[in-house]
């Protein structure tokens, strides 16, 4: 009864006051339970519902330049972006920290330093699309350990990402890029398979020398070759491939070419400094 004391003595006043019945009296405590649980509901949908709206939002953060820009240190968090996407660095504030060897990279994106090695604030940025695909395939390696060993928290409203984190048409040029350097990889993987690389050596009495076997380049065959000096189209490198004779396109090749006072035909050759 304790409870519902308060409601108990307005009654009892009313009564005094009023003259009503002592029938009355418990016909209206009977119901001050129900009355009081009323109340009670009626009190706490004046309550406004809590605030939900970050945690609906909480797997998908959007950040703004100005406030990555705060996650510099260990007291509100040391962020960063690569490729508009934002991680939680805290972790490794031995390198993210300030002092650390890293933590320029904190509170921005600066996705070509990277590749690019620049950690000059001109280099700090995130414009790539003028790389080569292969540093493109590069930084999408960067965003998977970072996505390994960091906690993913939101993307970068600007380059990447717009207003709604939907990505924008650089990024989809980017992702085209990597593509590319895909394609390109596996061409030469299957150039490898074809051409595989020689085995070389160095020893002060003869000089270098390049030879291949069944197993020259780690690839397994089931035939040696003989080592010719493989041009990349358009420039003066080259590397040494192993050359099957059997096989006329490889021979044909305008990429292809002996080694100088090499007999065409044998399995090693001494390289001419």
């Amino acid at each position: 009864m304790i409870k519902y004391l308060s409601a108990i003595v307005v009654v009892l006043f009313a009564i005094y006051f009023y003259g009503y019945p002592l029938s009355v009296v418990q016909i209206a405590i009977k119901y001050i339970p129900f009355l009081d649980n009323n109340v009670q509901s009626i009190q706490e949908s004046r309550i406004p519902p809590e605030d939900v709206s970050d945690k609906s939002t909480s797997k998908q953060t959007l950040f703004t330049e100005e406030t990555l820009k705060k996650y510099i240190n260990k007291k509100t968090g040391l962020y960063l972006a690569i490729l508009g996407e934002v991680y939680d660095v805290t972790k490794g504030e031995k390198h993210y920290g300030p002092g650390g060897s890293y933590h320029f990279f904190t509170g921005r994106d600066a996705s070509r330093a990277f590749v690019t090695g620049d950690f000059s604030e001109h280099g700090l940025n995130d414009d790539v699309l003028d790389l080569e695909p292969q540093d493109i395939k590069s930084l999408f390696k960067w965003v998977s350990v970072y996505k390994k060993q960091y906690k993913f928290k939101g993307k970068l409203i600007g380059r990447y990402y717009d207003s709604q984190g939907n990505p924008t048409g650089y990024r989809y040029k980017v992702e085209n890029k990597l593509k590319l350097a895909e394609g390109d990889e596996i061409a030469k993987n299957k150039e490898k398979l074809r051409m595989p690389p020689c085995n070389t050596e160095w020893n002060v009495d003869q000089g270098s020398r390049v030879w291949c076997s069944k197993m020259s380049g780690g690839i397994q065959r089931d035939w040696v070759g003989v080592p010719r000096m493989l041009y990349t189209p358009g420039s003066d490198s080259y590397r040494c491939a192993c050359i099957n004779l059997d096989d006329a396109p490889n021979q044909q090749s305008g990429n292809l070419k002996e080694y100088p006072d090499c007999n065409p035909k044998s399995t090693s050759c001494y390289i001419q400094q």
